[in-house]
């Protein structure tokens, strides 16, 4: 039998600021640079190839540490090659990083993530590796905008930049892990999704976890994409969109969503305050009944691809800085989705493959 936890889960790594940002001020291809203590933003892409590898990248602007708007890239490449992931990161202050006023085009080290929808570059080169990939959005991007909303004090704004993309390119390991540089190893199609998000308040007060999805691969003309984001205080928001041909067609809002757990993970409530202990699901399920149409079913992990703990990657200093903190541990997985649409033009059956991101605090 099943522990049901109904409600969940939300944004990335945060702080509140001197300065709010209105909707009109957050665009997808630049940063909003918030004078807060620990707000975070940033940008988001993972990827899923022909081969089993994935791809996780990060790249991100924060207040943590001894500077203000500090930028991080941290890349993370698991292959079905070699059973060590291959890390990429580098942090650099504000002086050492740049980006472009009217195009997302953002460098930091050797790293870059540049491009106009749909076409983007994603780069990364250090002496652990190097990553050159082109990618192509499939999809139009999906503004999910504040959330709760943009009179709020405290909120997170969210974009799927790319809702469904597709990359290829290639790889190689650097001198740090082999002595040489290793051989190129050629990455084919990569299919994922791209996230740009800001938070401008520290991330437990901003979100208790989150779950992001995005269909890779189905023999349906529709696929969905879907948000969840538990705020405090079990506030949930939650956000469901039908994507066909390219555009987003339909979707859904403020949806009572759940999340199932298995019960020989559940907390010994003699032991555990559930607000403390915060494992990913194993499924999520829903049931949307709107004017634009009912929605049905669930997405179930099927495969872990990756757990990454964010601290762990941090250097002494970054360590040290946020060591008092609540800090977020991502969990990767392939899910398969199962959904019944009844809409104004009839009903269909939505099922295939989705990548899915989880979020949950580390106490």
């Amino acid at each position: 039998m099943c522990r049901w936890l109904g409600l969940l889960l939300a944004a990335s790594v945060v702080g509140l600021g001197a300065a709010q940002a209105s909707e009109s001020e957050v665009k997808d291809h630049r940063p909003v640079l918030l004078g807060a203590e620990s707000y975070t933003e940033g940008w988001d892409q993972y990827f899923y190839f022909e081969d089993g590898t994935f791809l996780a990248v990060q790249f991100f602007i924060s207040n943590y540490g001894p500077t203000d708007h500090r930028a991080m890239v941290i890349g993370s490449l698991s292959s079905s090659q070699s059973n060590e992931p291959m890390v990429i990161k580098n942090g650099r202050g504000r002086k050492d990083w740049s980006f472009e006023d009217s195009k997302l085009d953002l460098k930091v080290a050797n790293h870059r993530f540049s491009g106009t929808h749909p076409h983007y570059r994603l780069y990364l080169r250090n002496s652990r590796g190097e990553v050159d990939l082109n990618v192509e959005a499939s999809v139009d991007p999906w503004r999910l905008g504040h959330i709760p909303d943009a009179a709020s004090e405290i909120f997170q704004y969210v974009s799927y930049i790319m809702p469904m993309a597709r990359a290829q390119g290639r790889f190689r390991r650097g001198s740090e892990s082999t002595g040489s540089a290793g051989p190129w190893k050629t990455l084919r199609d990569g299919r994922g999704f791209a996230i740009r998000y800001l938070n401008n308040s520290a991330l437990s007060k901003v979100a208790r976890s989150w779950v992001r999805v995005a269909t890779i691969d189905t023999q349906d003309p529709s696929s969905p994409v879907f948000y969840l984001v538990q705020r405090p205080g079990q506030k949930q928001s939650s956000f469901l969109a039908i994507t066909v041909g390219g555009e987003i067609r339909q979707q859904w809002t403020g949806f009572p969503v759940t999340l199932v757990i298995p019960e020989q993970d559940a907390p010994n409530e003699a032991e555990h305050d559930a607000e403390d202990y915060r494992l990913p699901p194993d499924a999520i399920q829903f049931q949307i009944t709107g004017a634009d149409g009912t929605v049905t079913g669930n997405i179930t992990m099927t495969r872990l691809l990756q757990r990454f703990d964010f601290v762990r990657e941090l250097k002494r200093i970054e360590r040290f800085f946020v060591r008092f903190l609540n800090t977020p541990v991502h969990y990767r997985y392939l899910a398969q989705y199962d959904l019944s649409y009844q809409g104004k033009e009839g009903g269909q059956r939505l099922t295939g493959t989705a990548l899915a991101e989880i979020m949950t605090l580390k106490r």
